[in-house]
């Protein structure tokens, strides 16, 4: 009796201090998370299969935390949505393409800036709000959190500046449109690339002086500012693909930089080619023909320009990138120019990995590779039957339905085989892989499993929120 009382007292004694130990979030010095837009597990398959001929190669697919996400936002303004709603039914959503975008009744298929506020602030908000609650109350987000704790914060994009995944690091806006407000609070940046260059259109081609386009940039106010000699509120403004470049290979490093690339909408994906296997001139002309690429630097290069310059900081910093145009890509149902776009926000995540592993270490950084939300709904050929042939779209009035077939794999450099079911957002899970400081500690916001999901993209089919994202950056400050 005596020793069973002594061991009693040893367990409650020793069972607080391990609660204690498990509610300590460790530290991380260095803190990125890279976006992969509107990248859905089969967006990441087919990437694969053109960039490798199969999976597995992808850096970091060997990252020791792989999980699912939900992604659903707010339906309505003011009705606030719980911790851990079930937003997303697993049942519902397998049991065929009509449920691709159902939700609960104060949830629907979120939006990029929706999906960018839960990830930064913890928050679930409407569809275009942006770092806002439902009532559209200002949320702190990862990034106040960092420059509180004496961090830099960079956000580095392949789209628009103001677009809402970057946006999302540092504004608060009632609406994602409101573009001189949301480069109004760009200044609390240490970094901020990518583009919306009012001398260039979407192809990246000069344009005449009528037909320049400010309004991603605050107007043309702001933008004289910015090229101005003094330049605006303390960033050194670079443009040329020779000054990402520069920055890349850690030369004259300034102490803020803000990089507008030379193209008005979305970069092109130039370096979206497969690793081992020639890609014909056709597939190039079909992506890469209609742009001026000369001006045009490379994800890899933009993200590590942005390490570089961040990395002054002896506090660390808190980093997002995004490889903003597989939603666009999605959006247009193109397999070819998803594949390149995939393609190109893989090999940045190896200059990433290949940054941390040189410059840092897993143990002081940490790092999230996902996505804010699915597009388009993407799986293999064959999933439905149809007789139009030229049809890159499952109609639901005229196609059969079959079943979610796995994509068609056809080798490194060869098209895979797909049928796109929407062309728009879904409902649908999303990939999240991690690695680094306390990445475990994801696991305890596990909060659902999928089996089917687990049965399909062959991992766990254990999932979390993207409003967990946040709570997980934010402990890591």
């Amino acid at each position: 009796m005596k020793r069973l009382t002594i061991l009693l007292l040893f367990v409650l004694v020793l069972v607080p201090q391990m609660s204690s130990a498990q509610d300590s979030p460790k530290k991380a010095k260095n803190v990125i998370i890279m976006i992969g837009d509107g990248m859905g597990f089969n967006q990441h398959i087919l990437g694969s299969y053109w960039r490798y001929g199969r999976l597995g190669l992808n850096s970091y697919e060997s990252f020791p935390f792989h999980c699912g996400t939900t992604t659903f936002c707010a339906k309505e303004k003011d009705v606030p949505v719980p911790y851990h709603h079930p937003g997303y039914d697993s049942k519902v959503f397998w049991s065929g393409p009509a449920a691709r975008n159902d939700s609960s009744d104060i949830t629907r298929e979120s939006d990029s800036a929706a999906a960018a506020t839960a990830q930064n602030t913890g928050q679930k908000t409407t569809y275009t709000a942006l770092g806002v609650d439902v009532s559209g109350k200002p949320v702190e987000s990862v990034a106040e959190v960092a420059i509180a704790a004496g961090k830099s914060v960079g956000a580095v994009t392949t789209v628009s500046i103001t677009n809402a995944t970057p946006a999302g690091i540092y504004a608060h806006a009632a609406n994602r449109d409101n573009f001189a407000e949301i480069f109004d609070q760009s200044d609390k940046l240490t970094v901020l690339m990518g583009c919306a260059h009012p001398y260039y259109d979407k192809y990246g081609k000069p344009v005449e002086e009528d037909k320049y386009e400010f309004k991603h940039i605050g107007g043309e106010a702001v933008w004289e500012e910015i090229i101005s000699p003094e330049g605006f509120r303390g960033f050194k403004f670079i443009d040329r693909a020779r000054d990402f470049e520069q920055l890349a290979r850690g030369k004259d490093l300034p102490k803020k930089v803000l990089g507008i690339t030379r193209v008005q909408e979305t970069m092109p994906p130039v370096d979206g080619k497969p690793t081992s296997a020639p890609v014909s001139k056709e597939d190039l002309d079909k992506v890469l023909g209609k742009y001026s690429t000369r001006e045009i630097p490379t994800l890899s290069t933009m993200s590590l320009a942005a390490l570089n310059v961040l990395a002054q900081n002896e506090n660390g910093f808190y980093l997002m990138i995004e490889g903003g145009a597989i939603d666009h890509s999605s959006h247009s149902n193109d397999t070819l120019w998803v594949s390149f776009e995939v393609t190109g926000f893989t090999k940045a995540v190896d200059t990433v990995v290949q940054w941390v592993e040189k410059y840092s270490s897993w143990d002081e950084t940490v790092l999230i590779v996902t996505a804010d939300h699915d597009t388009g709904l993407v799986w293999g050929s064959g999933s439905y039957i149809t007789k139009d042939k030229e049809s890159r779209r499952f109609n639901p009035e005229t196609d059969k339905f079959v079943d979610y077939k796995p994509i068609v794999n056809k080798g490194c450099g060869k098209v895979p085989g797909t049928h796109f079911f929407d062309n728009d957002h879904t409902n649908a899970l999303v990939p999240l892989w991690g690695k680094g400081a306390g990445i475990n500690e994801l696991e305890a916001r596990v909060y659902g499993v999928d089996k089917e999901a687990a049965r399909r993209w062959n991992f766990s089919g254990k999932y979390i929120d993207n409003t967990d994202i946040a709570f997980f950056l934010k402990s890591k400050m």
